[in-house]
C-alpha cells in the first residue's frame, strides 16, 4: 500500500507550477567568463566542480533519497551554454503551448541577459556551423532532422553491476594508476593524462557533492523537533557520506548511489536517454540481504516509488518545435525488468514482482518501465506485468528477448553481452557499461522523399528543387519505374544525412564531452579517453526512421489503382494530390477503400513495407559511412510526436491522407485504417521483418478496457503479446484507455490529471499534452475485438 509520505511527495510534485532555473546558467556564465589557458578537457571539468559546489541545494521535507536536479522543486536548469536557440524563444517560454515554464519574478530578464552573453558562442553555434546549406534545407522541408545539436551524445547506461559493488574510490584509483603508470610523456600520453584528470575531478566533485547533502541533512537534523524525521535526516547524512564514494551497504544507500550518478549525468551536459538498467538485478541482493537484516518489503517499495518520483521530476528545456515533437517532456529513462540472466535463464525474482506492484499503486511517468519477454518467462510475473498496463498505467511496455538478443548479436556483441541488454531512447537496444549508444541520429522522412519523387525531385510545398530528377511520373508505365525513382532518391538524401550528422556528432569531443559516463563504461578510463572519441568496445548511433505504414499504404495504392486495376492514371493522381483533393473527393474515397491498407495482414500491402525496411536497411545500416565517433549506422522505426510535425510538412499523398494532417506514429497502422482486429495489426508490423531493423519498432496498440475485463480479459492481453512476439515482434506498448475518457479529460483536465498515456517510447499525462497530440492518441484505432 502507498505510504503517506508518498503520498505527499507525489501531490506536492504534480501540484507544483514547472519553473525555469537559472543556477546552472549563472554559474556557468560566471566560470566561463574567467580568463583560462587550459586544455578544454580539463576546463570542462573543474566547471562541474564548481558548478556542484556552488548550486543550490535542499532536500524535500518527506524525502529519503537526497538530490534535485534544481534548486527547487520541479525546476528546469538551462543550459545557456549549449542552447544556439535559446535567445529567440525566452519570451514566450511562459506561454507557448507545449510544455511552458514559468519564471520567478525578475528571472525572464535575467535569463534574456545570461542568454544574450552567449549568443553566437554556444556549442548549438558551433554545431549549426557543421551544417551545409543544402542539408539544412532538407531539415528545413521535412525529409529529415539533425539529432545531438544542442544536447551531449550521452544516451548511457553505466555498468551499474560493477558500480554497486565498488563506488566511485575504485575508479579514482584506477585513473590514479594510469597516471602512476606513464614513463614518458608525449603528446598522446599528456591527452590522456588530462582525460585521467578530469575524471577524478568530476568523481570526486560528484562525492563533495554528496557530502554537500550530507552536512545540509546533519543541519536540518540538529533544527528539527520531530523524533522520526530527526533520524530519516541522520540516515540521509550518513548515506550521502558513504555513498558514492564507497560501496553501499543496503537497498537504501544503493539506490542513493544509482540516483547520484544519474543526476550527474543529467546535470552535466543538458542530456536524457539515460538508462537505470536492469534495477531488479543490479539491486536484487542489496534487497535479499535488507529482508534478512529485517528490513521491511514495504520500506523497500517505499524507497522503489520514491526513486521513480525523483525521476519523473526532471525537466529538460527544449525549443518550441521539439517541445510539440517531443510531447510531454520525455527523457526517455528505461527501468529495465525480467527477460534473462547472463546465463539464459529466467531473471525474474521477487524484487521485479515488488516494482510491478508499484506501478499498479503509483504509475508515474518517468522512468520507462520496460519489461523484457522470453518464451520461459514466469508467467505470473508477466501477467502482473500485463496487469499493470491493464489497469490503463501506460507502463510498462514489452520488449521480446528472442528478436532483441539475435539483433544484438549481429552488432557485434557476445553472447552474454547481448542477455544483459537494456533501451536508451525509446526502443533502441543496447548493453550498459559496455557501449557508446547514440540515439539521437535524428528522424528520417521516407514519406515526405515519396513525395518529392512523385513530383521530380521538387518539394511541392516551397516549390524548391531539393532531390534528383526522377522523371516525370506522369509518363511512367510500371510501377517498377516508381520504385527505381523513390530509390534513388532514397539514397540521395540518406547519404546527404549521414555525413551530415557525423559532422554533428565529432564536435561533442571538442566542446561537450561526458565525462560521468565516460568513468563508468569500459574502455574510457583504461584507454584515457572519453566516450566521444571513441574509446569503448561498442559504438553506434541510431538511425529513426518515420511512418512506414504511410509509404506502404501510398505504394500500395498506386500500384492498385494506377497500374494494376487502372481506375485512375498517374496524371489524375497527381492533380488531385495537387489540390487536395478539392472536387476530388471521389479519387481520394478511391485510394482508401479500393487500396489495401497495412495492418490488416493483407500480403500486397505488407509486402511494400517489408521492401521499404530492407531498402533503408541497405542506406543506413550496412553502409560504409561511419558516424562521427568512429562507430557504425543502426537503424529503429520512431517518430515520437514528430508525425504530428513532420505531417504538417507533407501535402496530400496516394494514401488519401490530407495534406498537413498527422503521419501514422512510430512503426504502427495508420490510425483508423487497420480494422481486422489488434492480431492482424501486429501480424503486419511483423511481417515487415523486424530482424532489419537492428534497433527496433516502436508499436503502439490502444485497447478498450471493455475487451480486457476480468481473468478472460488478461488471457486476451496475453495471447496478443506472446503471439506477437511468437511472429518475432520486437516492442509493444500499450493504452488501456476509451475514446470518451481521453475527451471528458480534454474538457475537464483538472478532473483527470493522473491519466497516463503512451506517445511513444514514453509516457506523459495526457491533460499535459497539446491539443494536437492528444488528438493524434484519441485518434489511435480503439482495439475492441480480437
Amino acid at each position: 500500500m502507498l505510504s503517506e509520505r508518498i503520498k505527499r511527495l507525489r501531490e506536492r510534485q504534480r501540484t507544483t507550477t514547472p519553473t525555469i532555473c537559472l543556477d546552472r546558467a549563472r554559474l556557468v556564465t560566471k566560470y566561463y567568463s574567467q580568463v583560462s589557458n587550459e586544455p578544454m578537457v580539463l576546463h570542462r571539468a573543474k566547471f562541474f566542480k564548481y558548478f556542484l559546489e556552488n548550486r543550490t541545494i535542499f532536500i524535500d521535507e518527506d524525502s529519503l533519497l537526497a538530490g534535485h536536479t534544481a534548486s527547487r522543486l520541479v525546476g528546469c536548469p538551462v543550459f545557456v551554454d549549449v542552447l544556439s536557440w535559446l535567445s529567440d524563444e525566452i519570451e514566450n517560454a511562459d506561454t507557448r503551448a507545449y510544455d511552458p515554464y514559468q519564471f520567478l519574478p525578475g528571472e525572464k530578464e535575467e535569463l534574456k541577459d545570461l542568454a544574450s552573453k552567449w549568443k553566437g558562442h554556444t556549442f548549438g553555434d558551433y554545431t549549426k556551423e557543421q551544417i551545409d546549406s543544402e542539408s539544412a534545407l532538407m531539415e528545413e522541408l521535412g525529409i529529415f532532422t539533425i539529432g545531438s545539436r544542442e544536447k551531449d551524445t550521452g544516451a548511457n547506461a553505466p555498468d551499474y553491476y560493477n558500480l554497486v559493488k565498488r563506488g566511485y574510490r575504485f575508479y579514482i584509483d584506477e585513473c590514479r594508476k594510469q597516471i602512476a603508470s606513464l614513463d614518458n610523456v608525449d603528446v598522446d600520453a599528456l591527452g590522456r593524462k588530462n582525460t585521467w584528470e578530469s575524471f577524478i575531478i568530476v568523481m570526486e566533485a560528484i562525492i563533495d557533492h554528496a557530502h554537500r547533502y550530507a552536512d545540509l541533512a546533519e543541519k536540518m537534523s540538529a533544527e528539527c523537533s520531530n523524533a522520526e524525521r530527526r533520524q530519516q535526516l541522520l540516515t540521509i547524512a550518513e548515506n550521502c557520506r558513504t555513498v558514492p564514494e564507497h560501496p553501499p551497504k543496503n537497498f537504501h544507500q544503493a539506490t542513493q548511489l544509482v540516483w547520484f550518478t544519474h543526476l550527474a549525468f543529467m546535470l552535466e551536459g543538458n542530456g536524457h536517454n539515460h538508462c537505470l538498467g536492469r534495477f531488479d538485478q543490479y539491486m536484487y541482493p542489496f534487497y535479499q540481504a535488507d529482508l534478512k537484516n529485517g528490513v521491511s518489503e514495504d520500506f523497500i517499495s517505499d524507497l522503489v516509488n520514491e526513486l521513480k518520483l525523483k525521476v519523473s521530476e526532471i525537466k529538460i528545456y527544449r525549443p518550441a518545435m521539439e517541445a510539440q515533437s517531443y510531447a510531454g517532456c520525455p527523457l526517455w529513462m528505461h527501468m529495465f525488468l525480467g527477460g534473462q540472466k547472463a546465463d539464459g535463464k529466467d531473471a525474474c525474482n521477487p524484487l521485479t514482482d515488488l516494482i510491478l506492484r508499484s506501478i499498479l499503486e503509483m504509475p508515474t511517468k518517468e522512468p520507462a518501465m520496460s519489461f523484457r519477454y522470453h518464451n520461459n518467462i514466469n508467467r505470473n510475473t508477466f501477467r502482473l506485468a500485463l496487469e499493470c498496463v491493464r489497469g490503463g498505467n501506460s507502463h510498462p511496455a514489452f520488449f521480446n528477448d528472442n528478436i532483441c538478443i539475435p539483433n544484438l548479436l549481429s552488432m557485434g556483441y557476445n553472447i552474454k553481452e547481448a542477455r544483459e541488454y537494456c533501451v536508451c531512447g525509446c526502443v533502441e537496444n543496447m548493453v550498459p557499461g559496455i557501449t557508446d549508444e547514440n540515439a539521437n541520429v535524428g528522424f528520417f522522412n521516407p514519406y515526405k522523399i515519396l513525395e518529392i519523387t512523385l513530383n521530380d525531385g521538387l518539394d511541392p510545398i516551397s516549390k524548391k528543387q531539393i532531390g534528383l530528377h526522377t522523371g516525370d511520373v506522369r509518363t511512367f508505365t510500371s510501377m517498377g519505374q516508381v520504385i527505381e525513382a523513390f530509390r534513388t532518391q532514397i539514397h540521395y538524401f540518406a547519404v546527404q544525412w549521414l555525413k551530415v550528422f557525423a559532422r554533428v556528432q565529432a564536435c561533442h569531443a571538442y566542446l561537450l564531452p561526458t565525462f560521468t559516463a565516460s568513468c563508468f563504461t569500459a574502455g574510457c578510463i583504461e584507454k584515457g579517453e572519453y566516450l566521444q572519441q571513441g574509446a569503448v568496445p561498442h559504438k553506434f548511433s541510431v538511425c529513426a526512421i518515420t511512418s512506414p505504414a504511410n509509404v506502404a499504404d501510398s505504394l500500395a495504392a498506386i500500384d492498385v489503382c494506377v497500374f494494376k486495376e487502372k481506375y485512375l492514371t498517374m496524371a489524375e493522381l497527381m492533380d488531385a494530390l495537387a489540390t487536395d483533393f478539392a472536387g476530388r473527393e471521389n479519387i481520394r474515397q478511391l485510394l482508401l477503400n479500393r487500396a489495401p491498407k497495412f495492418g490488416n495482414n493483407d500480403e500486397l500491402v505488407d509486402d511494400y513495407a517489408r521492401a521499404l525496411t530492407g531498402w533503408l536497411s541497405d542506406e543506413l545500416q550496412f553502409t560504409d559511412l561511419k558516424d562521427g565517433h568512429g562507430g557504425r549506422y543502426t537503424a529503429l522505426v520512431s517518430t515520437q510526436s514528430y508525425n504530428v510535425t513532420l505531417g504538417e510538412q507533407v501535402g496530400a499523398m496516394p494514401d488519401g491522407r490530407h495534406a498537413f494532417t498527422p503521419q501514422a506514429d512510430n512503426a504502427s497502422p495508420m490510425s483508423g485504417r487497420d480494422t481486422n482486429g489488434p492480431t492482424a495489426a501486429l501480424s503486419s508490423v511483423a511481417y515487415t521483418d523486424l530482424f532489419m531493423m537492428q534497433t527496433g519498432e516502436l508499436v503502439n496498440q490502444r485497447f478498450d478496457p471493455a475487451l480486457l475485463r476480468g481473468e478472460k480479459g488478461l488471457d486476451i492481453l496475453e495471447s496478443i503479446v506472446r503471439g506477437y512476439f511468437e511472429q518475432y515482434g520486437e516492442h509493444l506498448q500499450v493504452n488501456v484507455v476509451d475514446t470518451e475518457t481521453l475527451r471528458a479529460a480534454q474538457k475537464n483536465p483538472k478532473e483527470y490529471q493522473n491519466i497516463l498515456v503512451r506517445v511513444a517510447g514514453y509516457s506523459a499525462y495526457f491533460v499535459e499534452l497539446e491539443r494536437k497530440v492528444q488528438d493524434d492518441i484519441i485518434s489511435r484505432t480503439l482495439q475492441n475485438c480480437v
